[in-house]
């Protein structure tokens, strides 16, 4: 209600002692006082009425309207049961730029307050019943296909609202106005992760310490690592009812844009399962088939991919959750697919193979290893390995493309850290050996050449295990290892003599000491 409509309403017979120009501020709320400093008991917006009964000197007319005026109302309304409004009363309202407004002796400030309430009431039920209506239309439209970030954006405007759907990587999904800056998504989406209880507030320490709220977007066997977050500016708690339903309009919103999403991505999911099969059997043709069956536009002359492989350790409990990871993980990089469950493969589109396209590839591992790391909040349970290749020529590059992705992938594995994504151009010769050498084969290589040495260690409390390290790591140079180790020659003789009759090899044979070697980076 603005002051205006309440000023017009005839049986009142209220005007303007000043501030008519301010007619159109909006009534929040009515209130009564005789208190000399009200300002504790006002929340902002308030058509502030009082009797006048603190007014003893003219310095009080002061003292009252600042406390008025920084507490946020939006007018003064005096009676003038006691006497007439005082001079003073109307110079402090004009200095502080706040209407005041004289009610008259056969006007109880009952009457006011009533027709305040009457006007915010008819006004509430009105702008419920509008935002239910938009919201029909707006879901209506969502469910027949409309694209998700524009409604959104649409909805959100049009409830007055500032705000942004985040994925769990702090990918930007839809905004209200102008995006997050990227560290401040990539933060809120890390913090939202350790949140046990919503919705949460936060505050936006670069964009003038905006105090913002968030929901996670709970559909249908959604999970903290592969959904989105719902972020409004404000305090959830000093918000209207009105404000509640917009917001409550949004997240529903967002909960069928993200489900539709997510049925979309199974869909691809299910129709790939032969792929990595077909990509063995380098039956190229029926690749060709069923790419182009989820992307017409994918064509095997123009362009290029890389394969990403990726697995969670251990294998989560909950189905399906590595697919819908590392889709989200992709998800910036338009026309990639996602199939498997534990053992994920995706498959993103690159352009121009020659040339830009193998940029892009260090682009997606560095984008790659950016959201991996905003996930590692929520990875306390598990590990995330991430393996991809480098940019593949069309689709009969593919099957290497997708061995290299997965070697590279055994040996994020081995790496260990919470997330870790290894690129198949970065992979060392051995390193790409070990990494294709099945799990039990690796065990079995490493304890047959180290176990001894480590028993020995662990009899003996000796070092021989780190001695041999360290002599490998100096290229045998007996001098410069002693010295690095702080021993003499003669002792770091004795103890490379130990190793060498407890694992049975020569260290002057290059070809021993590889196997060493070789053995000590399965150790790692």
């Amino acid at each position: 209600m603005q002051i205006s409509e309440l000023i017009a309403v005839k049986g009142l017979r209220l005007r303007f002692l000043t501030g008519a120009d301010q007619a159109h501020r909006t009534i929040r709320w009515a209130y009564t006082t005789d208190l000399l400093e009200p300002a504790r008991y006002l929340r902002g917006g308030e058509f502030v009425l009082t009797g006048m009964m603190w007014h003893h000197t003219p310095k009080d007319s002061e003292t009252f309207v600042s406390s008025v005026a920084e507490a946020g109302a939006v007018a003064v309304g005096a009676g003038t049961a006691l006497g007439d409004v005082p001079p003073d009363l109307v110079a402090a309202c004009r200095e502080h730029d706040l209407p005041l407004v004289e009610v008259p002796t056969d006007t109880s400030f009952g009457a006011v307050t009533e027709e305040v309430l009457r006007s915010l009431t008819r006004h509430r039920f009105t702008t419920i019943a509008e935002t239910r209506d938009r919201h029909r239309r707006h879901m209506a439209d969502l469910a027949a296909g409309a694209d998700f970030p524009a409604a959104f954006t649409q909805a959100a405007t049009q409830a007055g609202l500032r705000a942004w759907v985040l994925s769990s990587t702090g990918r930007p999904v839809a905004a209200s106005t102008a995006p997050l800056a990227p560290h401040e998504a990539d933060s809120l989406a890390a913090r939202a992760l350790t949140w046990s209880d919503f919705p949460h507030t936060a505050r936006l320490e670069e964009s003038d310490h905006t105090l913002v709220s968030l929901w996670p977007v709970q559909s249908k066997d959604s999970h903290p690592l592969a959904t989105w977050l719902l972020v409004c500016a404000g305090d959830h708690n000093d918000w209207s009812e009105e404000e509640h339903e917009a917001v409550a309009e949004l997240t529903s919103m967002a909960v069928l844009g993200r489900s539709r999403t997510d049925e979309r991505a199974l869909t691809h999911a299910r129709h790939l399962e032969g792929l990595p099969r077909l990509l063995a059997a380098q039956r190229f043709d029926e690749v060709t088939a069923l790419m182009q069956g989820v992307d017409p536009t994918d064509d095997d002359h123009d362009t290029g991919h890389v394969v990403v492989s990726a697995t969670m350790l251990p294998g989560p409990r909950v189905p399906d959750l590595a697919r819908r990871v590392l889709a989200e993980l992709v998800a910036a990089w338009p026309g990639s697919v996602v199939t498997g469950d534990q053992d994920t493969l995706a498959v993103v589109p690159v352009t121009d193979i020659d040339g830009p396209a193998r940029e892009r590839a260090d682009h997606i591992r560095a984008d790659l290893v950016h959201r991996a790391r905003v996930l590692e909040g929520g990875l306390l349970d598990h590990r995330l390995a991430i393996g991809l290749s480098s940019a593949a020529r069309g689709v009969a590059e593919l099957r290497g493309a997708a061995v290299e992705a997965r070697h590279a992938r055994r040996l994020a594995e081995l790496r260990g850290g919470r997330s870790r994504v290894i690129a198949g151009a970065e992979i060392d010769s051995h390193e790409l050996l070990l990494a294709s050498v099945p799990e039990e084969v690796q065990s079995s290589y490493r304890d047959r050449l180290l176990g001894p040495l480590l028993a020995y260690d662990r009899d003996h409390r000796s070092e021989l295990v780190d001695t041999l390290q360290r002599f490998l790591d100096h290229s045998g140079s007996w001098q410069r290892c002693a010295a690095a180790m702080h021993v003499h020659v003669n002792t770091l003789r004795y103890r490379i003599g130990r190793i060498e009759d407890i694992t049975g090899r020569d260290l002057s044979n290059l070809e021993h000491r590889v196997d060493l070697f070789l053995a000590l980076k399965l150790q790692e």
